[in-house]
């Protein structure tokens, strides 16, 4: 006769699909846009400095261009760096703190904001790096002579804002129901009608 403790499978079979929590997700995302951010910055600084490449015709290039101005190529005065590197590092942190929150809400919502985070340390790094500036050099031109010059992080900053919208729609429904949910709990709240309370009396 065998014993129960035979009787059970050695190896437990283990799914290889498990999904990756929020945190993680998060910390993946914002790691590999700020590494991908990083590296291109480097091979673009390093291979065409002083040069035009021509990606897709005269449409988008890689011309290698230094920003020491904010997001948007806005100037904040004297302090425009230390109030850029301050402004990223809070929009970092506030990511971080959020991210699993409303990761119950949406799915996405640590993939959104890690793409929002990885771009912020990959610009925050530069940033400190090199005092001449951030390094742009995707150069998307508008036919007349001019062009936006932007990097890896950028982009990446424009998705996730982008994502963040929904995510921003998505957190609004929910409190929307859940203060309908509440108004619908006050009304069942009511006393019993005078029908109950006279049923409760016969039984009685």
């Amino acid at each position: 006769m065998l014993s129960s403790s035979a009787a059970r499978p050695l190896f437990v079979a283990r799914h290889a699909t498990t999904p990756i929590r929020g945190g993680a997700s998060f910390a993946v995302m914002a790691g590999l846009v700020a590494y991908g951010d990083l590296v291109t910055k480097w091979l673009a600084v390093t291979l065409w400095s002083g040069e035009h490449q021509p990606l897709l015709g005269r449409l988008l290039g890689i011309e290698v261009v230094h920003n020491p101005l904010g997001a948007f190529s806005i100037s904040l005065g004297p302090l425009t760096r230390e109030i850029n590197i301050a402004a990223t590092v809070m929009a970092v942190l506030l990511s971080m703190a959020v991210s699993s929150r409303l990761a119950r809400l949406d799915r996405g919502a640590p993939e959104s904001l890690g793409l929002i985070a990885g771009a912020g340390i990959g610009n925050l790094a530069s940033m400190l790096g090199n005092t001449a500036g951030v390094p742009d050099f995707l150069a998307l031109s508008d036919g007349r002579g001019s062009a936006l010059v932007v990097n890896v992080a950028d982009v990446a900053a424009y998705i996730g804002i982008l994502c963040c919208l929904r995510l921003a729609f998505v957190v609004v429904r929910a409190a929307w129901h859940r203060a309908a949910g509440v108004h619908s709990g006050h009304d069942d709240s009511r006393p019993p009608s005078d029908s109950g309370t006279a049923i409760a009396q016969r039984r009685c």
